[in-house]
């Protein structure tokens, strides 16, 4: 268990990286058991249920599952690869700060810094969970030092990204749900190139190019 303890604590002070944590989480079952027996005998959390719509069907108490709480934040849908690592990260943070109040931590800052220079940065309809998830965010993060001002670090991300993809002036999609800009099935940039709606809105087809192969890559979404 002490071994465990000393793990969670490496990693939530930053000498372990998010993708090393989650992968020994979901091969060495003590990091989760030691996780679970900080939590006192009794406690208990809500559990949702909800049917295909989206609609929740049954609420009710249960016991408290530590397990269950971490593959709702690595499971989550919609979510980038980046969110969900600092979604997990604050999560066990704030277990050990309610139930080893004395244990003493500094927390790595390293995962918020990305997740709000990221908010500040990149333009929402570009925010899609395809090019968060290729990594293309963070390799041109790699490329602006953090020594730079943060105002001039902000604006040429967002003059390196959009040049990436192509965008010219306001020509971008107007998504009605969350960005799904796509990636070529090579994984570079594609560019937009108009949109169309139906149903009185209701309904918007988005229209991207293959720069390799010229050819069109349809998005749908609806309301």
């Amino acid at each position: 268990m002490k071994k465990a303890k000393k793990f969670v604590i490496d990693y939530l002070e930053g000498r372990v990286d998010s993708s090393k944590f989650i992968e020994t989480l979901r091969s060495d079952h003590s990091i989760l058991e030691w996780l679970q027996s900080i939590i006192p005998v009794g406690t208990t959390m809500l559990d949702y249920k909800f049917d295909e719509c989206f609609r929740m069907v049954e609420k009710k108490e249960v016991p408290y599952d530590v397990g269950n709480v971490i593959n709702g934040i690595l499971e989550q849908l919609g979510e980038t690869t980046l969110g969900k690592e600092y979604n997990l990260h604050c999560y066990i943070a704030r277990l050990l700060g309610k139930y080893l109040p004395m244990e003493q931590f500094t927390l790595d800052k390293t995962l918020e810094t990305k997740v709000k220079f990221l908010l500040d940065a990149c333009p929402e309809y570009l925010d899609s969970e395809a090019i968060e998830n290729s990594g293309i965010f963070g390799e041109l993060m790699k490329q602006l030092p953090e020594s730079m001002p943060k105002t001039k670090r902000i604006k040429e991300f967002r003059k390196r990204i959009k040049d990436m993809f192509y965008v010219e002036g306001q020509k971008y999609p107007r998504w009605i749900q969350g960005s799904e800009w796509p990636l070529s099935k090579t994984g570079k940039p594609t560019k937009f190139l108009r949109q169309k709606s139906m149903h009185n809105g209701e309904v918007c087809y988005y229209y991207f190019l293959d720069m390799d192969t010229k050819e069109e890559i349809e998005v749908m979404q609806a309301y």
